[in-house]
């Protein structure tokens, strides 16, 4: 009896060291169903997301923790939140160990590959302006990290107010890396960590809210967090002022996606392209002599003749 529970601690202890993040289940319509607390791997998110939207998806799962109950109660709305910085925010059950193998930007793409369809990201919901005014006790909003902490809740309001509009959102996948900033400079354990992740909640919260109201049982939200690994860094206060003064000097644009280098230096010389066709075009056209073998000449004096 004392052999297996040690067996049993060794395991809990070796999945604990592996799951370093956390998959939860916000919502998802009844005819979903979700059970049981078994670990899973990031490589299975997109696949188990996937079926749960009604999606076919290639067999080979090793994870059970899902069972499709009602094949006619699909969400109508998909939105996964992945947040960096902590490994669970304890807002619903049921929730699973997540193993964080692979690249969360990957994730996204492997998902967006299985769909075939677009799914949008922190980039399109964004606005750029908070819309609500929020009450800090602990956070500084004139601080680098806790600006990029409010972009994030920014982000979470934009998408609230969408799904209030109806917005054709229906897949949506944002990734939130203002709390692993916080945590960086303040440390995990810091009260601006605990007030930040505090408002990160509620802001979820709300999403969730808006969700019920807008679209009733059909709809699916999930949380992804991911702890990452670091050792505490003191803040220094001088160096603290120096990047807070250096930060309202730079007029800085709002976030773009990874792809953003690539489509521009696509669209840009795809335009020069064509300019520099249609501008050679235009000049053979008009230096472009039309002497007795060209069809203009045979095309004109025809006409000629017809006239006389």
């Amino acid at each position: 009896m004392k052999a297996t529970s040690a067996i049993v601690g060794i395991v809990c202890l070796f999945n604990s060291v592996l799951a370093n993040g956390e998959f939860s289940i916000l919502h998802s319509p009844n005819g979903i169903n979700f059970k049981g607390d078994e670990q899973l791997n990031t490589s299975e998110l997109p696949k188990i997301i996937s079926t749960a939207m009604g999606h076919t998806t290639p067999s080979g799962d090793s994870w059970n923790g899902l069972t499709i109950l009602n094949p006619f109660n699909y969400p109508d709305v998909t939105i996964s939140v992945v947040v960096e910085g902590v490994q669970s925010l304890q807002l619903s059950e049921p929730r699973y160990p997540l193993e964080i193998a692979s690249d969360l930007y990957q994730v996204k793409n492997d998902f967006t590959s299985i769909l075939g369809q677009v799914v949008f990201d922190e980039n399109d919901v964004y606005s750029g302006d908070i819309q609500e005014k929020l009450t800090l006790q602990k956070l500084d909003n004139k601080d680098v990290a806790v600006l990029e902490f409010l972009k994030d809740v920014g982000v979470l309001m934009d998408l609230k107010q969408k799904v209030l509009l109806k917005s054709p959102l229906k897949t949506v996948w944002i990734q939130l890396n203002g709390l692993d900033d916080i945590v960086r400079v303040y440390g995990r354990d810091s009260e601006q960590a605990v007030e930040a992740l505090t408002v990160l909640k509620s802001a979820l919260t709300e999403l969730q809210d808006a969700l019920e109201s807008t679209y009733g049982d059909r709809f699916m939200l999930t949380t992804i967090t991911n702890e990452r690994l670091r050792l505490r860094e003191k803040r220094s206060t001088s160096n603290a002022k120096e990047n807070n003064e250096m930060y309202w000097k730079l007029n800085l644009s709002k976030r773009y996606g990874k792809d953003y280098a690539s489509i521009f230096n696509i669209l840009l010389w795809t335009s020069v392209f064509l300019i520099a066709a249609l501008i050679s075009t235009a000049v053979f056209i008009c230096t472009l002599d039309p002497g007795r073998d060209s069809i203009i000449y045979r095309m004109t004096t025809q006409r000629i003749k017809k006239e006389n």
